[in-house]
């Protein structure tokens, strides 16, 4: 499992995620069968293009950070299994998760304020990688949303 973080609206200064990634899969693929990627990253343009960019290298690349999970699952041209983002398992009635007050306060006054976890009812979004015993390729990407 390699885990990554992005550059793009992230306030974040690391390495170029790319490179990282094209190293830590070249050493792995000597070492195991199955590489996951997750990418934590905030712009889809950037998860899609690391999803592409470790086709038929990675077992399966997902996106991770939005809370929202896309209905983009696929397998890609050279056999990886891909989702821009899995979504999040938590409050359903939130702004990602937090309490839907304390988000309008914040973007009504652009002041920080301290966010506080939703609560209420809940959902569990994932994905599940159907990966073949023989070829340790990826056979099926199921989404997953439960509320």
């Amino acid at each position: 499992m390699i885990n990554l973080i992005g550059r793009v609206d992230i306030n974040v200064l690391s390495e170029n995620p790319f490179i990282i990634a094209k190293e830590l899969v070249e050493k792995l693929q000597k070492q195991v069968d199955i590489i996951i990627v997750d990418f934590h990253a905030e712009a889809t343009a950037e998860k899609i293009a690391m999803g592409y960019f470790l086709d038929g290298k990675a077992t399966a690349v997902f996106g991770t950070h939005t809370h929202v999970q896309t209905a983009d699952e696929k397998i890609l041209p050279k056999g990886t299994a891909y989702i821009t983002d899995l979504g999040m398992t938590g409050p359903k009635n939130s702004v990602i998760g937090m309490d839907i007050e304390v988000s309008f306060k914040r973007f009504e006054t652009t002041l920080p304020e301290r966010y506080r976890i939703a609560t209420g009812e809940t959902m569990l979004n994932g994905v599940i990688f159907d990966i073949d015993d023989d070829t340790n390729k990826v056979k099926q990407v199921k989404r997953i949303y439960k509320d």
